[in-house]
This record gives structure tokens, C-alpha cells and sequence, in this order.
């Protein structure tokens, strides 16, 4: 997480005093099982305090336990309700994301997902895990969520945690070979790890004095300050410059520079440490989320500048600069993508993800016959038939699009955000292809239920006059 966020609270009397009266009455809420009660108690606490997770947590339950209650319903896999946004903050989103999605549906993938995202670009990476439990917890057989925590307990040197997400995906797919393999590399790690520190002492105990131990112990509870951590980071530099193989210090230089937001000085260390430990999957993993982030802010910086100044006269060289930027990361997801369905290829999952990643990329061709694969996958059937209309839509076969986002259309009893999706979709396709009446019929069916969504009305009312 950055400095500025503040330090991670995770008890009660850590709080602001303003908060205590709030948390106390929303603690005997809880105990009385009056959940509405407590949702209303401590959501605004979250809000004003993000980093308060003991609070988030009863939340969650909260609002889980209180979702029991409510009606059964189809839960959302089509949109979070909050878009990701690089040009703003965060935590900002975060909040969005707290009072618009998760008070209604706790557990819905998409938006703990895009939780995880916001989190992991706070540098917040104990959120993040949250955001894939709570998915866990309301998907206990999402095998591919799950698969995605364990790698990031790995890649936060956290393998008995990911040992145990490991044996949970075994439990529900004894044949998962890449959890097989995950399992072992977990408990590899964690001996590593136990060896590392019960025989040759600690990283602390091998500090010059108690000073330096002290701050390490403020430095893993998140809550240095950036000059403290400043200070901290100099004295690392030092230690570095006397034993440069050392990847324990190597990797704290890395950590360090990374709580500083200083992104590219942080993606050298972990790339310097992976040349000393080329087999450590959890800091390749790594390399590629510093990459990602380092790649997002000069994209960031570029569109802004390009914004501000669009008469500028290297302006169409930023704008290629841009998209060569992201055609570069649309290849290496694709290749990523690829890879993984290389290694397990009866995995639907992974192959929506490789279609999705071809369709980001612009390559409709490649992405149909994965998605249309991934459609036997009851989970993300809808997903995959929205994504395959698309693409045919972008392909200007306007006939298969139409019968894509009609035969999922049919499929969803409920007016969620993803039967909304399709409508829309559905309709433009049809005005494309001249069925006035089939465009207005789509839309009306929106406008009946939501108001408010896309340019619905608009185009619904103009049609009277």
C-alpha cells in the first residue's frame, strides 16, 4: 500500500476515537444478529478508514449474512458497477464499490475482482486477498479464483496460506494437476522459508542493532512512514553495497522502493533477484505486476498529457507511443493465455480468458473458436456467448451476433446488469441491420426496468417523436 494511504488498522482501538461509540454499537449488532443494523454502523467506518479490515471483514459478514435472507437471484457476472479508472484514486473507487455493489451482493465475482485490481494498484495487497477469499467463500467450487489466491500468497511469501487455498481446489478437483504442483511448491517454499530462519536466524536477528529491528517490525505491519521508510531504505542500500547476493537484501531493497511509489527502481530489484533465484515462480509473478503497473502510469501520463495539450507537436507520437504500448501488453496476455491453455486444455475457463484476451487484442478470428469452446462451462456460458456476439459483430456478421446475444438473452430470467448488457448489445445490432422494431423492442425491455441505464431512454423516447 502507498505511504500515503496511512497505516493498515486492524483493531478496534487503533481507531479514530470519533469511531468507537460507532464500532461498539455495530459489535452488539452483530451479536444480536441485527445485520442491517450493522452494515449501516460500519460502512461508513470502512469508507472514511479503508484500511480498517477487521471493520471490512464484519461487513462482509454482515452483508453475507444478510444476503441469505434476500431472494434467490442470479448473481452478476457481467459488471461490477465500478469501472476501472487509472486517472483516479484507488481507494476512492474502492468506496464506490462498498455502497454501490458489495451491500447488495456480497459475493459477486466481478466486482470482488475488480476489488482485487483496485487493491493490488494501492499497493494494498492484503485487501487484495481479501477480495479473492470472499469470492472463495461465496464460490467455494470457483476453482480458477482460487487458483489465482494461491498464486497470490506465493507471490507475497505467503506459502502456507497458498498450501492450503492448493489443497482446498484438490478437494473440489482432485485432478488438478497445476494445483498438484502448487501444493508442492508451497510446502518447498514454507520449508525454505522455516530452514532460512530457525538455522541461520533471521533477517532481524542479523540487523546491527535493536533500531533497525524495530523499524523491520513497523516496516511488516505496513505502518512506516515515508521518512521512516526513507531512512530505513538507506540503511538497506548500505547493507546491499557490503553482500550484493544477498537476496534477502536484495528483495527488501525491492519492497521498499515498491512502498515508495517508486515503481521502475522496485521492477529492477525484483528482476536482479529473480537472476538469483530463476525458478521462483511467486517473483516472476511479481516482475510482471511491477511491469503491468510501471506500463498503466505511462500510459496514465501519456493520455493526460495528450488531453491537456491535443495541438501539441509530438502529439501523434505519444498517441503511437500509446498504442504500441498496448499492443505490446495485448501480446504478452495473449501469449500468457495461450500458455495456460497450453498446459491444461480441457480447462474452459482458461480458454474464455485466451478469447477474451484475442478480443482485447483486436484478433476476433482467433477468439471464437475459444469462446465458443468456453460456452460448455455453465459458469461463464453467458460470458462467453456475449463475448463470441461481439466478436461477430466486430467481424460485421450481424446475423451471427444477433443470434448470440438472443440465445443468452433467453437464458436469464432476471433483469441483472448482464441481461442488460445484451440487450444493448442486441439492439444495436439490429439497428445496424435495418429491424427498426427489433432495436426499440430490446431497448423498451431495458427502459421498463432501469431508467437510468446507458443512453436507454433517450434513445427509447426520440423513437415517439
Amino acid at each position: 500500500m502507498n505511504a500515503t494511504q496511512g497505516p493498515v488498522i486492524t483493531t478496534d482501538s487503533e481507531l479514530d476515537p470519533k469511531f468507537q461509540n460507532l464500532w461498539k454499537k455495530a459489535m452488539l449488532s452483530a451479536e444480536q444478529r441485527n445485520w442491517d443494523y450493522v452494515v449501516s454502523l460500519v460502512l461508513p467506518i470502512v469508507k472514511e478508514v479503508p484500511t480498517f479490515m477487521d471493520g471490512r471483514m464484519i461487513l462482509r459478514r454482515a452483508e453475507g449474512e444478510r444476503a441469505k435472507n434476500a431472494p434467490k437471484r442470479l448473481f452478476n457476472f457481467g459488471g461490477s458497477g465500478v469501472k476501472l479508472n487509472t486517472k483516479k484514486d484507488p481507494m476512492d473507487q474502492i468506496a464506490e464499490l462498498e455502497e454501490g455493489v458489495f451491500q447488495n451482493d456480497p459475493y459477486n465475482p466481478t466486482a470482488n475482482q475488480t476489488l482485487y485490481d483496485l487493491a493490488m494498484r494501492a499497493h494494498f495487497t492484503e485487501l487484495a486477498a481479501f477480495a479473492l477469499e470472499t469470492i472463495r467463500q461465496g464460490h467455494p467450487t470457483n476453482t480458477k479464483n482460487m487458483h489465482k489466491l494461491a498464486e497470490h500468497y506465493m507471490v507475497h511469501e505467503l506459502p502456507e496460506k497458498a498450501g492450503d487455498t492448493y489443497r482446498a481446489i484438490l478437494k473440489v478437483d482432485p485432478r488438478d494437476m497445476a494445483a498438484m504442483k502448487g501444493e508442492k511448491d508451497a510446502a518447498a517454499r514454507t520449508s525454505i522459508l522455516r530452514q532460512g530462519w530457525s538455522h541461520e536466524g533471521s533477517f532481524r536477528d542479523k540487523m546491527k542493532n535493536s533500531d533497525e529491528a524495530s523499524l523491520l517490525e513497523q516496516l511488516d505491519k505496513q505502518g512506516m512512514t515515508k521518512e521512516q521508510m526513507e531512512d530505513f531504505l538507506a540503511r538497506t542500500i548500505d547493507q546491499y553495497n557490503a553482500d550484493q547476493g544477498n537476496i534477502t537484501i536484495v528483495k527488501r531493497m525491492a519492497d521498499l522502493y515498491e512502498r515508495l511509489d517508486q515503481l521502475e527502481n522496485a521492477k529492477s530489484f525484483y528482476d536482479y533477484a529473480l537472476t538469483l533465484n530463476t525458478g521462483d515462480v511467486a517473483l516472476q509473478r511479481k516482475c510482471e505486476i511491477l511491469n503491468d503497473a510501471i506500463q498503466d502510469r505511462q500510459i496514465a501520463q501519456m493520455e493526460a498529457e495528450i488531453e491537456a495539450n491535443p495541438t501539441a507537436p509530438d502529439i501523434d507520437d505519444k498517441r503511437a507511443q500509446v498504442a504500441e504500448i498496448r499492443r505490446q501488453r495485448m501480446s504478452v496476455v495473449v501469449n500468457e493465455a495461450k500458455t495456460r491453455v497450453e498446459r491444461n486444455p480441457t480447462d474452459k475457463g482458461l480458454r474464455y480468458d485466451l478469447g477474451q484476451a484475442y478480443y482485447n487484442a483486436g484478433q476476433f478470428t482467433e477468439a471464437i473458436p475459444e469462446l465458443q469452446q468456453a460456452k460448455a462451462n455453465p459458469h461463464i456460458r453467458t460470458k462467453a456467448i456475449l463475448m463470441l456476439g461481439r466478436c461477430f459483430e466486430r467481424k460485421n456478421m450481424n446475423d451471427l451476433a444477433r443470434s448470440a446475444f438472443a440465445e443468452a438473452v433467453k437464458e436469464l430470467a432476471i433483469m441483472d446488469n448482464t441481461k442488460k448488457e445484451l440487450l444493448y448489445d442486441l439492439a444495436l445490432v439490429c439497428q445496424k441491420m435495418g429491424d427498426n422494431a427489433a432495436y426499440l423492442e430490446a431497448l423498451k425491455e431495458i427502459y421498463n426496468t432501469d431508467y437510468g441505464y446507458r443512453d436507454v431512454a433517450t434513445r427509447v423516447e426520440s423513437s415517439y417523436t
